[in-house]
Formats: structure tokens, C-alpha cells, sequence
């Protein structure tokens, strides 16, 4: 069953990887876009018994099924970064949901889409 409205209540923005194409240029981001979808703390007997310092800063994302969010993505909520280390999805079910774990030094900034000209147009 999809999850209802009520439920996801965050805002993330999904950067997706752009490839570099050419000799010498770098990895860059785009913000391929936004989605609503929950955000909660993992917990469970390992965080709790052994306070693991693996485990502290994860958290699960719960969203609709997209085409957006693929496990190379970044997703954005709150000012923070979120590198993804598990996702599964169903779409017959309407869910995905995301294990990812925040990136603290080096978040990559994404690049601008560039805007047409008039002379594009």
C-alpha cells in the first residue's frame, strides 16, 4: 500500500551524478528534483546495546515509487547530505525506501542547469 500524504511530511531534493565526459573534468551534481517522503532515525538492538558509531548518523528515507532516485543519488533534506547505502523499491507496492547516511565534509555543490537565451529559443 502507498503511503499516505500525511505521512511524508519532508522535502528532499535528489542530486543525481553527472558523468564526466570529457579529459580532466570532475564528477558534478545536478538537482534532478524534489519529492516528498519521511524521514526517521534508525534505531534498533544494535544501536541501542552497542551505541555502534556506524550506525548513529544513518537514517531511512520512505518515499513514493519514482524514476528519480537511483543508488548512485545524493538526497538533500533540511540542509543536510545524505549518501545512500541501501535502497529497495517495489513498484507494484508504491515504496521505496532508502537507507542513507549523512555526508559531513566535501558535500558536492550541484552545478546550475544553464537557462536558454532568447537566441535559443
Amino acid at each position: 500500500m502507498a503511503y499516505s500524504s500525511g505521512y511524508l511530511h519532508n522535502i528532499v531534493t535528489i542530486r543525481n551524478k553527472v558523468v564526466a565526459t570529457g579529459f580532466g573534468e570532475t564528477t558534478s551534481w545536478q538537482d534532478a528534483g524534489c519529492v516528498h517522503a519521511r524521514k526517521v532515525w534508525k534505531s534498533g538492538n544494535k544501536v541501542l546495546r552497542e551505541s555502534a558509531l556506524d550506525a548513529i548518523d544513518v537514517v531511512i528515507f520512505r518515499m513514493r515509487w519514482n524514476n528519480i532516485v537511483t543508488r548512485d543519488s545524493l538526497l538533500v533534506c533540511d540542509g543536510k547530505t545524505y549518501q545512500i547505502l541501501s535502497l529497495e523499491g517495489d513498484r507494484q507496492e508504491d515504496q521505496i525506501e532508502i537507507k542513507a547516511q549523512e555526508v559531513v565534509n566535501g558535500a558536492p555543490v550541484p552545478t546550475p542547469t544553464p537557462t536558454p537565451s532568447i537566441s535559443d529559443i
